[in-house]
């Protein structure tokens, strides 16, 4: 009997698991495990991550049902549920083997062995098996590098990887009816018992495998064109500009390596459309972009609650807020800061799920400079409201705008929400949509803060050039001390090692290696 443990990997479709398990039409168990830790212990996550994740384990169950089969739904603590299982087959008469592919966001904690990088959790079921002499199947979700001695070369294997074939679809999985003494749901039950996480008033992003499919054929189909400059856009990204696949990846209901090839097949389709062709380059570029966040939380999980840089710890810590600090906070969450790009774009959140990039990072900024707060509260608040959460790639970002990595560079961006209505927002659609009350206000009337006037919407919370002056300056002598830390420390080991300036370089850029990629993509998008 083997074991498919669906987690992050919700698709049929170049699934490395799925492909391995059902071979040969052996006898298979799907299951998904619902874990209280997921929506009772995290603190981080919110109700449209939740109902997309429902959405999706319905769909997997359907697409399971097309192919004679279905995905069995347990509940409880994940390693008791499969120790429990496991246990359970055997006494049946059955030899389990378990296949499950890894899984980088959840916090049980990442430590060092032997065979690889696993989460401690997955290291005790895998230690579990080991001692019962029982074989198991540890595959990729999509890329990642797990060993030292390949890291430094996954911007390459990355290429390797998306360009390989991809996993067969079986067309045929064989699952027997097993009873288990474990608790179990059906779909029905799970809606009735969860169904606070189906209260919303509109879906923008449902969930599941066909949808993921669906979604990247609108996009491929006509919707990318001129995807690398309306991606900035918070309107056009609103109206379906970018792909909107981002919760897709998120959850593994279609893969990076299928967008990809996809994608390419496109491109090489529009060869003597220059534009579009740029367009989905950019695209893919954002790809590679997603999945290197996934390889530096692997091998670094304490970025998620760390700053990268300890200098940094005097400065921003996840302490209790202040009771000023508090009012700035909530005027942010709410969007009522007084900054209508700003507030267009949390309250945009709050009612969706999502943003586009340009805007959370404007957002953060704003917080983590402007209020002076620490950036912890703002990646707990995105990761309570996105439905594309992923913790990888929202905490490191919320660094980066705090202004703690790339401290080798001498400057750090501070975005002005004014300018950015200028900028990505002159027709005001994206104002209008999210603010009513200012409909009306012509660009240069909504500039100078005419609206004030008329008490129709509240007056700006904080000076925004008075605090980016001070609270700048700040972030700024930090950024100094870290990187003339990074110079010493370059200096001294290439000394030891008689090396040149060219080693020095090497051995300061492999203390921040995002920066010249960064640098790269940002150029490349326009940002």
């Amino acid at each position: 009997m083997r074991i498919i443990w669906f987690r992050r990997d919700l698709r049929l479709t170049d699934n490395e698991c799925v492909a391995e398990a059902s071979a040969n039409d052996a006898p298979v168990l799907p299951c998904f495990i619902i874990d209280p830790w997921f929506y009772q212990k995290w603190t981080d996550v919110g109700k449209a991550r939740v109902r997309f994740l429902f959405e999706s384990l319905e769909n997997l169950d359907q697409n399971l049902r097309s192919l004679g089969s279905h995905l069995y739904l347990f509940e409880g603590d994940s390693v008791n549920i499969v120790q429990e299982m496991t246990q359970q087959l055997m006494q049946q008469g059955h030899k389990p083997k378990l296949y499950f592919n890894r899984d980088v966001q959840v916090e049980y904690g990442i430590e060092r062995d032997s065979e690889a990088l696993l989460l401690s959790a997955d290291r005790t079921i895998v230690n579990f098996y080991q001692q019962l002499n029982l074989d198991y199947h540890i595959g990729l979700n999509n890329f990642v590098q797990i060993d030292d001695d390949h890291r430094d070369q996954w911007f390459n294997e990355y290429y390797t990887y998306v360009r390989q074939t991809s996993h067969p679809t079986p067309i045929h999985i064989n699952t027997p009816q097993i009873s288990f003494n474990l608790p179990q749901l059906s779909f029905t039950e799970l809606k009735h018992k969860y169904h606070a996480f189906y209260e919303t008033k509109k879906v923008y992003f449902k969930g599941g495998e066909t949808q993921a499919q669906k979604t990247l054929d609108s996009f491929l189909t006509k919707r990318f064109y001129g995807y690398h400059w309306k991606l900035s856009r918070p309107w056009a990204a609103q109206q379906k500009a970018t792909s909107h696949l981002s919760p897709h990846l998120t959850f593994g209901t279609i893969s990076v390596r299928n967008v990809y090839q996809r994608t390419k097949a496109r491109a090489a389709e529009l060869a003597d459309t220059p534009k579009a062709e740029f367009s989905l380059k950019a695209f893919r570029d954002r790809l590679r972009w997603h999945d290197s966040f996934t390889q530096r939380l692997y091998f670094h999980p304490e970025i998620a609650h760390t700053n990268f840089y300890p200098e940094f710890d005097e400065y921003y810590q996840p302490d209790e807020l202040t009771p000023q600090q508090q009012e700035l906070f909530h005027a942010w969450q709410e969007g009522i800061t007084g900054f209508p790009m700003l507030d267009a774009s949390m309250r945009q959140l709050k009612t969706m799920g999502w943003m586009n990039f340009r805007m959370r990072a404007m957002c953060a900024t704003f917080l983590t400079i402007n209020c002076g707060i620490s950036w912890h509260h703002g990646a707990k608040h995105y990761m309570n409201c996105l439905v594309d959460g992923d913790l990888a790639i929202n905490n490191w970002q919320w660094q980066m705008q705090a202004g703690i990595t790339n401290p080798l560079s001498d400057t750090f961006r501070i975005y002005n929400p004014n300018k950015n209505i200028e900028e990505k927002d002159s027709d005001l659609r994206f104002i209008y949509h999210w603010i009513p009350k200012l409909l009306g206000y012509s660009l240069s009337e909504i500039l100078e803060g005419k609206y004030i006037e008329h008490g129709l919407y509240p007056s700006p919370i904080l000076d925004w050039a008075q605090t980016r002056l001070v609270n700048g300056k700040i972030v700024s002598d930090i950024r100094k001390r870290v990187k003339q830390r990074l110079l010493i420390e370059g200096g001294k080991e290439c000394e030891n090692a008689l090396a040149t300036k060219t080693a020095v370089n090497k051995y300061v850029e492999s203390k921040d290696k995002q920066y010249q990629q960064f640098k790269k993509l940002e150029s490349q998008l326009g940002q």
